[in-house]
């Protein structure tokens, strides 16, 4: 074992054992802070490569003789943290001595300039077990330096971020640390305490990482010269020249997507293939956005999992050299509204951190006090598709019927730190904390039958989800959404008794009538809901119970769906427009009306007070065509969307933005949110009539779809609209043979069937239901205003007819009684219909 010589007292070593690189922090007894240089720069691959006698080579050593060797060489030995043994060359080694050599190395240099420390720290990320932690306490042993304190990486980021930066950090206050290295990904929310800091809430993804997004720029480079002689032997290396030469090109790969967060273009060689390849930021950041997404939802569940109110945090502190990346902070800092804190070597923060952790009270704290893991979702969330989860699995050949939702869930790994993570929704309340002491969860049910996913909707998506409900005007022509007649104008803002209103007799409660019915059966009946035609409906949860919003324009009126009793009736200045559902900024569910004069007024059910009213003074040339009510940028917005322009109103704030100009040659625009990232964007269709996506805030063009085999010269456009499968949003292109497109706007691909309508003035609700017959969509003929249900697997409908000669002049979809859609709607005698899907 090493033996150290003394140094100067209260020295401290703090080391940071990442996945591609060891950074190790010396803390004088003065308290000066300098790191450790290795061959004159404080990063140290955490490289090893046996040599010819069965030693180790570590560091930069190691990554050298690699090139000669490479069947020899290891880059990332924390990443084999739970195999017992690696094969290096022809010789079996256990992977704790790998971690001791890259250890020894730092002990070396530590002993070598100060001599030895009187506290080593050494960190480790905060969901390790005991199993994990003692491999790395054991090689530590093996190392020469002794007994280590290990202190969990977002602690030591955090102790960083309020020490060395004199970020104010009261007692009671927290920190939210995005931890983005090159192997792993970790988010976490650590909170102040009188004795130091604790991680509260953390998640993470051990599959996730800068190398990561090498290898998707190795997949783009791949679609480029994939073609050419020597790029299969470059990518499956059967010689030590060829592996040299993947590993050359890996690091070619890694150094250009560096230089790139400095400049904005960059060259890459590519060996065997003599090509010196171009790559510009846009299509780094392109790239990489699919992996930055998955990491911002983890980011976002944590936050609700702690309960965290972002505008009470003490900041969000970008650490791990991956987080180098200008796109990292730009979209953290337009998802979660808040500026994060950004240094030019994030790389050093964790390892500094922790030596600063041994001078503080948080010293005195054991290596882990209880936290809160982010429970995983009931169900997961649609994925974007990366390289990792190719195109083609998750959408099955379109000549044949497939089911609708996430693609196929990816094997577990080994340790726990990748639950799938819900969007970016803000829940109705927050998740109760799991603490340490928790059982751990039951094993994962089998995988459900499509049968079983269509009859499962999350309880309330209709009503909880910030997707709005109604979809205005989605194509021109579609006013019926938008109804303008003139009722009496309301006087006070104020919820009235159902004795004092003048309304119908009310529903009965849901029962046995709701659960036998057949698809397209008409289950219930509300009479008498208004004197005059139904021009728009909501729904939404609140704490007692679903509820049922309906206007026809003059009165707000509110139903309970577990009692069909009339609770309540409201009144605005104005004609109401249009209803919708959407949670404010503290995750509460809440009603926006909104009057014929795009005026917006919001309101919590049940204390009948209105929260906001605002009178957006609009800077769009044109009347807005098409209007939307959903969450992003922090909190409810109405977006104003013309045929080339497009505006959003921040409800709370009051406050508007800049005006989007929708460039030149694009039609049909159609703003939505994306489900994924919470981002505001504008599906439109381009002169070649392939739709578009561009961006909702600053108008550049995102993507554009491929193509489809059935989507050929002879189909022009004849509209577009923005459908959604539980929150995942597709294109809808309506084309004049009278058959629908369907492409995901998460990666522009085609995707569901083409579905076959019978006429050119049928229009579709933007929310794709879970029916008998599989997925279906509702329907209006804004002609006829004949309304029915369309089987998207065999192009069958189902009529829903109001009797009485009435005329539908509302459509919504509901969910209650055990989470089972419902279609609904209202009519010109004041009447509301409800019908089943036949689950």
């Amino acid at each position: 074992m090493l033996v150290m010589s003394p140094g100067p007292q209260g020295t401290s070593l703090g080391i940071d054992f990442g996945t591609s690189h060891t950074i190790a922090v010396v803390r004088r007894a003065d308290g000066g802070v300098r790191p450790l240089l290795f061959d004159g720069a404080p990063l140290m691959p955490s490289a090893v490569c046996a040599d010819a006698e069965g030693g180790l080579l570590v560091g930069r050593d190691a990554v050298h003789a690699g090139r000669r060797h490479p069947e020899r060489f290891e880059p990332n030995p924390k990443r084999l943290i739970d195999r017992p043994s690696t094969l290096l060359g022809s010789r079996e080694y256990p992977v704790p001595d790998l971690i001791a050599a890259v250890l020894g190395a730092v002990a070396d240099e530590c002993r070598r300039v100060v001599g030895v420390p009187a506290q080593v720290t050494l960190t480790v990320p905060a969901e390790w077990g005991p199993a994990r932690r003692q491999v790395v306490e054991d090689a530590a042993a093996r190392s020469g330096l002794g007994r280590v304190r290990l202190v969990p990486e977002p602690v030591a980021a955090a102790t960083y971020y309020a020490e060395a930066l004199k970020h104010r950090t009261a007692v009671g206050s927290s920190i939210v640390v995005y931890d983005l290295g090159a192997g792993t990904f970790d988010a976490s929310v650590v909170r102040r305490t009188e004795s130091g800091f604790e991680t509260v809430a953390l998640d993470g993804r051990g599959d996730l990482g800068g190398l990561d997004i090498d290898a998707a720029l190795i997949d783009h480079l791949g679609k480029v010269y994939g073609t050419r002689e020597g790029w299969q032997r470059l990518m499956h290396p059967e010689t030590v020249e060829e592996r040299r030469h993947l590993r050359d090109f890996q690091e070619e790969v890694r150094g250009a997507k560096e230089r790139l967060s400095r400049h904005q273009q960059s060259d890459i060689a590519i060996p065997l293939l003599d090509v010196e390849a171009h790559l510009t930021r846009s299509e780094l950041e392109q790239i990489a956005r699919p992996h930055l997404e998955q990491t911002i939802r983890v980011t976002l569940a944590v936050i609700r999992a702690a309960g965290l109110n972002l505008a009470d945090s003490a900041g969000v502190f970008l650490v791990g050299g991956a987080s180098r990346m200008p796109l990292v902070a730009t979209m953290l800092h337009r998802e979660l509204g808040i500026a994060p804190t950004v240094l030019d070597q994030p790389e050093v923060v964790v390892a500094e951190g922790s030596v600063l952790w041994t001078s503080s009270e948080a010293a005195t704290l054991p290596f882990q006090r209880p936290y809160t893991p982010v429970p995983p979702p009931v169900r997961a969330a649609p994925v974007p598709l990366t390289p990792q989860n190719a195109p083609g699995a998750a959408f099955p050949p379109r000549t044949q019927p497939q089911p609708l939702g996430p693609p196929p869930q990816q094997d577990t790994p080994p340790e726990p730190r990748t639950a799938p993570v819900a969007p970016f929704s803000p829940p109705p309340q927050t998740l109760p904390p799991r603490t340490a002491a928790t059982p751990p969860a039951p094993a994962p049910e089998p995988p459900e039958t499509d049968a079983e996913r269509l009859r499962r909707k999350r309880t309330g998506r209709r009503v909880l989800v910030w997707f709005v409900v109604v979809d205005l005007l989605i194509v021109a022509g579609l006013a019926w959404y938008f109804n303008r007649d003139e009722g009496a104008d309301g006087t006070d803002q104020e919820s009235f008794d159902a004795a004092d209103s003048g309304a119908g007799e009310g529903m009965p409660a849901i029962g046995a009538q709701w659960s036998d019915a057949e698809m397209g059966d008409q289950v219930d009946e509300l009479l008498g809901a208004h004197d005059s035609p139904v021009s728009s409906m909501a729904a939404l949860e609140t704490d007692d119970g679903p509820m049922l919003l309906t206007t026809d324009g003059s009165e707000i009126r509110q139903w309970s769906m577990d009692t069909g009793a009339f609770i309540a009736e409201y009144a605005i200045d104005g004609t109401v427009g249009g209803l919708w559902t959407v949670d404010d900024s503290e995750g509460v569910p809440s009603v926006v009306a909104l009057t014929d004069d795009y005026e917006p007024w919001m309101w919590t059910p049940g204390d009948g007070a209105f929260a906001f009213q605002g009178t957006p003074d609009l800077d769009l040339e044109d009347p807005a065509e098409r209007v939307r009510v959903a969450f992003t940028e922090g909190e409810p917005v109405v977006a104003f969307v013309t045929a080339t322009q497009a505006q959003m109103y921040l409800i709370e704030s009051q406050s508007l933005t800049d005006v989007v100009e929708i460039p030149a040659g694009l039609g049909y625009p159609n703003y939505y949110i994306d489900g994924d990232t919470g981002y505001s964007e504008i599906a439109t269709v381009s002169g070649d009539e392939l739709p578009t996506v561009v961006d909702g805030l600053s108008g550049s063009v995102l993507g554009t779809v491929d193509p489809s085999d059935e989507w050929s010269d002879d189909a022009d456009v004849s509209g577009m609209g923005v459908v959604y499968d539980d929150g995942t949003p597709y294109a809808m292109v309506y084309d004049d043979r009278l058959v629908l497109h369907f492409w995901s706007l998460y990666d522009y691909t085609p995707a569901l069937n083409t579905v076959a309508y019978a006429s050119a003035g049928d229009r579709f609700h933007n929310e794709i239901l879970a029916a008998e017959t599989g997925p279906a969509l509702m329907y209006r003929n804004k002609d006829t205003t004949a309304t029915s249900l369309l089987d998207m697997q065999s192009s069958a409908t189902f009529p829903l007819e109001p009797g009485g000669g009435a005329e539908v002049t509302s459509l919504e979809n509901i969910t209650v009684d055990g989470g089972r859609d419902f279609a609904v709607t209202g009519d010109s005698n004041g009447n509301i219909q409800f019908w089943s899907l036949g689950l």
